[in-house]
């Protein structure tokens, strides 16, 4: 038997198993007495030998999933795994039922076809293009939970965590990241660098200062940035957010225009040279704003440039080029894997068994309604 499929079909049975979990589970905790259902989580704990907190998170899960039987089915016929599930159910949650209803076709529709990180901005833009409000209720109902947790790990180490605005956290990592890179070498690494950098700054400690702005990249339509439309904004690295949002920001940015083809909402081709000039890096950025390898959602602005076909002397060009995550670009160079440009900007790749692919660009604008 073909080795992908067998594991495919492994795959696709924890899904369809977690599903089958979930409904019994909740028919378990329906047939408590309504005196006991408070207290299920105690059952869970000694039934299932879990934590209470664990037990808590089954019971939220279940009662997640069961609550959208169109989602639960797609898990069960290993359309969605659990992952795409939840998410869907998740940005559900602020729609209409009738807009829910539209949303949760187009969105399972996607996600058959899509990994979890395109699928999930595909439906932060479907959601906001059906109800405008409902991404501003939903941005500030999450705004409520920004938070700083430390979680204490193993061997003398813990884990910070800051949750904030998408806006908020790019413009941090990017202050955090130009003053790591901005640090003599030495010997440790520029993970270990950001981590020593956000320190100091979080105790008040002396650091160098880093050259230049902190940087965040915004793409919006112009219709929406002069308030004509709502359609959202796209926040680089991150994807789509409210219009509203993204206007609050731009206000005190500096702006560049960036031409789309009407037909496809695809950046335009700029000019032919042997090296990628720093506005061609821009466009090109804009146009697949992440590495162009399956799944991979490292931002172009961190990845090198790869010509898909090799350098002749002609073709440094829109067309040619990719940005590649240094992984992914050894892995084009040094392995079996290839990938093809095609026409429309999909990226094909071809795998060491030799099945193929296609990931697509993201267009920066919606295509004229022609």
């Amino acid at each position: 038997m073909d080795p992908d499929a067998v594991l495919k079909a492994a795959f696709v049975g924890m899904g369809k198993a977690v599903a089958e979990f979930s409904v019994t589970l909740l028919h378990y905790v329906s047939d408590l007495e309504p005196r006991d259902r408070e207290f299920s989580e105690e059952l869970l704990m000694r039934e299932l030998r879990v934590s209470r907190v664990k037990a808590g998170w089954l019971i939220d899960r279940a009662t997640d999933l069961t609550s959208r039987p169109g989602v639960l089915k797609a898990m069960v016929e290993g359309r969605v795994d659990e992952g795409k599930a939840l998410m869907i159910i998740d940005l559900l949650r602020v729609l209409s039922a009738a807009h829910a209803a539209v949303a949760e076709e187009a969105l399972l529709a996607h996600a058959e076809k899509n990994s979890y990180s395109t699928t999930r901005q595909y439906a932060v833009r479907f959601i906001h293009r059906l109800d405008p409000k409902a991404a501003e209720r939903r941005f500030t109902e999450k705004r409520k939970a920004r938070m700083v947790e430390k979680i204490n790990l193993d061997d003398g180490m813990a884990l910070i965590r800051l949750m904030m605005t998408a806006h908020d956290a790019a413009m941090v990592y990017d202050h955090v990241n130009r003053i790591a890179r901005s640090l003599p070498k030495d010997d440790r690494t520029l993970d270990q660098k950001r981590s020593d950098v956000a320190r100091d700054l979080l105790l008040g400690h002396d650091t160098p200062a880093p050259q230049g702005q902190t940087m965040v990249y915004l793409t919006m339509p112009i219709t929406s940035a002069f308030g004509m439309t709502n359609d959202p904004a796209i926040l680089g690295g991150y994807g789509p957010i409210p219009a509203r949002i993204g206007r609050d920001i731009a206000a005190g940015g500096i702006w560049k225009r960036i031409l789309t083809d009407p037909m496809t909402g695809m950046a335009e081709e700029i000019s032919h040279v042997y090296r990628p000039s720093p506005q061609q890096r821009e466009l090109i950025a804009a146009r697949y704003p992440t590495c162009m390898a399956i799944g991979c959602n490292q931002p172009a602005h961190r990845c090198d440039l790869d010509h898909c076909c090799p350098f002749d002397g002609t073709n440094t060009t829109l067309n040619n080029l990719r940005p590649k995550c240094r992984r992914h670009h050894r892995m084009k160079t040094h392995s079996n894997w290839k990938c093809t440009n095609q026409p429309d900007g999909t990226h094909t790749w071809t795998t060491p068994n030799g099945k193929t692919e296609d990931v697509h660009p993201v267009p920066i604008a919606e295509p004229a309604p022609f």
